[in-house]
């Protein structure tokens, strides 16, 4: 089986249209495997500002992780770190 990517509480950007395209932030308010023979796909309910929930599969493009301010600047810290440095 499959291992989740979200789980309840996480924060995401979806695309309703899911087309991958114009995210829109919300919340991850269910998150389950749906088996379809031997496939598995993971699916989340997102809850929007709005109120509205809806189903999505749980896949790039149409769900993308929230990534915070401090996640931005360890992952920019980690690039920097494997560069040389140049003196000019």
């Amino acid at each position: 089986m499959s291992e989740l990517l979200y789980k309840v509480g996480d924060r995401v950007l979806a695309s309703r249209a899911q087309d991958g395209e114009n995210h829109e932030e919300g919340t991850v308010v269910d998150a389950h495997s749906l088996i379809i023979g031997e496939e598995t796909r993971p699916i989340v309910v997102v809850l929007f500002e709005d109120g509205k929930r809806e189903f999505f599969t749980a896949t790039e493009p149409d769900i993308l992780p929230v990534v915070s301010e401090e996640e931005e600047a360890e992952a920019a810290e980690e690039a920097d770190d494997g560069e040389p440095e140049d003196d000019g």
